[in-house]
């Protein structure tokens, strides 16, 4: 027999507002994300995508966004001429400001770059400070050049051994991987500056639009391989947005929901923490694709994965579809600042718990955090006195007026009833 409602006979609507549940023992539990995608603070339900800046309106290169983002550096100013636009950056360093200048042409490409650093009167803190800077700047423009830490350190030790303030200007041309292709130092002892010239050598990664992303994933299974050595992992991407995924020598499968957003990001969200973890798709000028890393939104260029693409299931992924159940608004709405008197099924001991609207509750002596996922499971997990494991399960409305609590499979493992409020203070 189901529990009542708590304030008598109830109408769908009014039970939706008076009725709802916990996840509960027995319910699927799954690990953390898998490493090939981004890791992003938990919360209690992931912002709504649309949020996010139009693909359209993009307007800084992703070099300029891995300067800002990865770098240290800030946005400055950029200026737009009829060959290109140069974007200027900053940051602050032990020896004083360092800026730098990117240059790119009209199509978006970069063509040139320029470190502008100050420079002080002793020679080994220039040639400690000047040449991490140039390094830094070696890494992030010329990959593929593995000798640049070793050429930077002869060419400083060159220019530095007898400075002094009245030398006259210097240049020092600095041999690079590419034939025929020299960066250059400069030295200007009277100003107490310093620059280094490097033409930027990056592979072509060209972003994704939403509609592009859609069409590759959608009903496809895609394969990341991580640059650091991690698992492959396989993910499909079910035409309802349910994504199921699983690591090379697991038996294990995640599953969650995809999303791309309207500038083309790629988002996931795995049970069972709630929020979205986000990078990009990005193609290459042999036609692959790769996976590359976003902060805050944008597209830093650094490639976290190789990543291949397959029509359909061909692995057979679990998907986790339930259908007649809440949507995830709903059940956020429903749980916070209720309490909740649950049944497990097949027993007829209930328990009482109370949720709190900042994603903790408390349940007789035990403590912990909950949070809702975009495919409408509530996940709970005990913390204290001692940690639990993580539990989901979906909710829906039965025709007795409480709800009903399944697991993955969309087998019933409770039921339960709340009250409005605290009314034990808890």
């Amino acid at each position: 027999m189901g529990l009542a409602c708590a304030r008598g006979p109830c109408s769908p609507r009014r039970c939706l507002g008076a009725v709802i549940g916990a996840a509960l023992a027995g319910a699927l539990t799954l690990g953390d994300a898998p490493h090939a995608y981004a890791q992003q603070a938990p919360g209690l339900l992931a912002p709504d995508l649309t949020a996010a800046v139009a693909h359209g309106e993009q307007s800084r290169p992703i070099l300029v966004n891995r300067f800002e983002q990865t770098l240290g550096f800030r946005f400055k100013a950029e200026s737009r001429g009829t060959h290109g636009t140069v974007y200027r950056l900053s940051r602050a360093t032990r020896v004083g400001q360092q800026q730098v200048q990117l240059g790119f042409d009209l199509d978006g490409r970069p063509k040139i770059a320029r470190l502008v650093m100050e420079i002080s009167d002793n020679g080994m803190i220039n040639r400690l400070a000047i040449g991490d800077a140039m390094k830094m700047m070696a890494k992030a423009l010329r990959p593929g050049w593995a000798a640049a830490p070793k050429i930077i350190d002869e060419t400083l030790a060159h220019a530095f051994d007898s400075f002094s303030r009245g030398m006259p200007d210097q240049v020092y041309a600095v041999e690079t991987e590419a034939f025929n292709d020299k960066a250059a130092l400069r030295i200007y002892p009277a100003r107490m500056k310093a620059s280094f010239d490097i033409r930027p050598r990056l592979p072509v990664h060209d972003l994704l639009t939403r509609d592009e992303a859609l069409a590759l994933l959608t009903d496809a299974t895609l394969r990341l391989e991580p640059t650091d050595g991690s698992p492959a992992y396989v993910a499909y991407h079910a035409p309802d947005r349910l994504l199921s995924g699983q690591a090379t020598g697991r038996e294990s499968v995640d599953t969650g929901t995809w999303r791309i957003g309207p500038d083309g990001a790629y988002c996931v969200e795995f049970a069972p923490q709630a929020g979205w973890r986000c990078s990009t798709i990005v193609a290459d000028d042999a036609g692959g694709y790769a996976l590359m890393e976003m902060i805050e939104g944008r597209a830093t260029g650094k490639i976290v994965a190789a990543a291949r693409i397959s029509p359909g299931n061909p692995h057979g992924l679990f998907v986790a579809r339930v259908g007649d159940i809440l949507p995830p608004e709903m059940v956020v709405e429903l749980t916070a600042e209720h309490t909740e008197q649950r049944r497990k099924a097949g027993t007829e001991n209930t328990v009482t718990a109370y949720f709190r609207s900042d994603g903790s509750f408390k349940e007789g002596p035990e403590m912990g955090r909950w949070n809702v996922l975009q495919d409408g499971r509530r996940c709970w997990k005990v913390d204290e006195p001692d940690p639990g494991p993580w539990r989901c399960a979906f909710l829906r409305e039965t025709d007795g007026g409480t709800f009903a609590f399944l697991d993955e499979s969309g087998d019933i493992i409770a039921e339960a009833l709340i009250e409005e409020g605290n009314p034990r203070n808890w």
